[in-house]
């Protein structure tokens, strides 16, 4: 496929451009030209940037000390440009080295940091290359791929254990998988998975190769990939891609499977009459199979470790590579033990997973650690209330991502914990008038979503009366897991209703068209004025679209249907830091008339309720 002189117009064409890849790569199997072109389209520039914004990584600068506000504040057409050139003369600067702590245990993680220009080219080469590589990755890997979760891999092994009561697993875990790939080697593979643009592997090899800088020192390495890169959780998926078919092939993708009418429904009986079943699901570097015998088991292993060593130069750890017995002892997966137990009163196993407890606990120190330090650092309620919060969300985390296991006895026993250390530390501050805080969790006013017509006590502070209280674990209840709908997918419109359907969330807003960059030279002289505002940069262009989005193409306070000729983008505080004053949150869409009604045009022939609106408008703008 190759797209020459390819302009799109809006975000909407972009996303249409990109399902059209899909389809194209389940459907055509022809090779994908002309990405370098879709990467510089300015359409997908925008969408990139708006991307990394939204992250919280945005405000962590790389070796340059430059930020996303940085380049959220340059003129639009300057960066651009500079986007632009950067593609065509790509030079990556090396990572910053990092290093953070490695859960469950006292070793520390590496974590490398680009610079804002090279992730916002690392976004655009992932915006690019993700609908072709989502229709050619097998279906039960889970891990970095768009609607997808560890709660999804869990449910499909817990399902596989209940439906074929499956007992063998082989866990395995790859040496240093992430520093370890071959970078030719995933080159290679890329380009037989339709990937034929040379000037776009270009850019990846470079992004490969960039170096680390640590202690003012770069290093270079032929193998592996930066962890914390934009686009290495895409290429670590590429590069095992492979093997994940290997093992489906063995199987679950067995090609006896096709010589019957019906695959789907009568496919696996088939391949059944001659072959033990096994099973792969992936998340990332972290995979098990399931295996109807333990025969079947020490084959595939053997299969999987000759595999990954002579064709991905990867190596099995032989201490944490085991072949499992479920229904003697569970298996580590995800922070979850997953065992397979006989059901009562049924002749046939089921699968349970609990939460691993080492990594559970290990977490939940942690928020213990956090509570003891509030009667050291306490200063007013204020403060202990917000700091509360703080420890809430760490809780709320916790608990909803060990929900999907079978956790209501560990959950009240850790909630134990923390109310018997949260009162030693009301105890401390407050003294004998701690009962007074120590109230039916009902009667708080955060989080109600958790608290609402609960009965059992936590602690709570009043500020302003508002009663903060701290949340716990056994506030959020069990539940199961469920597999994941091979048809939900960003890249189609089936996929993002079947997505829709299922979270009863909205899909993210784009862009529409308004009016293109030169359009703010007219509108900075708009009234007389011969300067265009500070505030009219790139971040302003790219947010205004999402505000008019947002107000679904209506004047925020007569409802009158906007186009380019009468749609204002009026910024409710224009005095605000330039870091802050073109967020969508102080932009709302106007028509003519409103705008110069709140910037002091009479009112007197506007109805009401439209007035109100305009009177709120010019309030926030007197305050400024």
């Amino acid at each position: 496929m190759r797209d020459k002189g390819l302009i799109l117009q809006n975000e909407q064409e972009l996303r249409s451009k990109l399902d059209g890849m899909h389809d194209k790569a389940i459907n055509y199997k022809k090779p994908f030209y002309g990405l370098i072109e879709l990467m510089s389209d300015t359409q997908t520039i925008m969408t990139a940037i708006h991307n990394i914004k939204s992250n919280k990584g945005s405000m962590t600068a790389g070796i340059d000390g430059k930020e996303v506000n940085y380049y959220l504040q340059m003129d639009a057409g300057t960066l651009i440009k500079l986007i632009k050139k950067s593609i065509n003369e790509y030079s990556p600067k090396p990572v910053k080295r990092q290093y953070i702590p490695k859960s469950n245990s006292d070793k520390l993680r590496p974590l490398g940091i680009p610079t804002m220009l090279d992730r916002i080219i690392q976004e655009l080469a992932r915006i690019v290359l993700e609908p072709i590589v989502e229709a050619k990755f097998f279906k039960h890997s889970y891990g970095f791929r768009p609607y997808r979760a560890t709660s999804h891999a869990v449910a499909r092994t817990v399902d596989l254990i209940n439906r074929g009561g499956y007992k063998f697993c082989i866990e395995g875990d790859i040496e240093g998988f992430f520093d370890n790939i071959d970078h030719n080697k995933l080159i290679e593979i890329m380009w037989n998975m339709g990937i034929r643009d040379k000037r776009y592997l270009a850019i990846i090899k470079k992004m490969l190769k960039a170096g680390v800088m640590e202690k003012g020192k770069v290093t270079f390495n032929d193998s592996g990939t930066p962890q914390g890169g934009i686009i290495s959780p895409v290429l670590a998926n590429i590069y095992l891609n492979n093997f994940d078919h290997l093992i489906a092939e063995k199987f679950e993708l067995h090609e006896a499977r096709y010589t019957v009418s019906n695959p789907r429904k009568n496919g696996l009986q088939r391949v059944k009459r001659r072959h033990d079943a096994c099973y792969l699901i992936r998340y990332a570097d972290d995979w098990i199979i399931l295996c109807q015998s333990e025969e079947k088991a020490k084959q595939i292993l053997n299969v999987a470790r000759k595999y990954l060593k002579t064709k991905l130069k990867l190596n099995l750890s032989e201490e944490k590579t085991l072949i499992t017995d479920l229904s003697e002892r569970p298996a580590k997966f995800l922070g979850f033990d997953i065992v397979a137990e006989k059901a009562r009163h049924k002749d046939k196993v089921v699968g349970k997973p609990f939460p691993n407890l080492a990594k559970l606990r290990s977490k939940h120190r942690e928020v213990l650690k956090d509570i003891r330090k509030l009667q050291h650092d306490f200063v007013e309620d204020e403060y202990l209330a917000y700091q509360i919060e703080k420890i809430n969300s760490k809780i709320v985390g916790i608990s909803n991502y060990y929900s999907i296991g079978i956790c209501t006895q560990t959950y009240n026993k850790l909630s134990w914990q923390l109310t018997n250390r949260m009162y030693k530390v009301i105890r401390k501050l407050k003294g004998e008038k701690w009962r007074d805080f120590y109230k039916p969790i009902g009667k708080s006013n955060n989080r109600n979503d958790r608290h609402k017509n609960l009965k059992r006590k936590s602690f709570m502070v009043n500020v302003n009366n508002v009663e903060i209280a701290l949340t716990l674990y056994s506030f959020t209840p069990s539940k199961r897991a469920l597999n994941f709908n091979q048809e939900c997918t960003p890249y189609t419109i089936e996929g993002r209703e079947v997505r829709i359907k299922a979270t009863k969330k909205k899909l993210a807003l784009t862009r529409p068209t308004l009016y293109n960059p030169e359009d703010l030279r007219f509108i900075g002289y708009k009234n007389g004025k011969k300067t265009v505002p500070r505030y009219y940069n790139f971040e302003y262009i790219m947010n205004r679209e999402y505000a008019f989005n947002r107000d679904r193409g209506k004047c925020s306070c007569c409802k009158t249907e906007l186009t380019t000729k009468n749609l204002n983008c009026h910024h409710k505080n224009p005095r605000l830091p330039l870091n802050e004053v073109n967020k969508v949150k102080n932009l709302t869409s106007l028509c003519d008339t409103c705008h110069k009604a709140v910037h002091g045009k009479d009112m007197s022939n506007m109805e009401p309720k439209i007035v109100k609106k305009i009177e709120m408008l010019q309030r926030i703008l007197t305050k400024s």
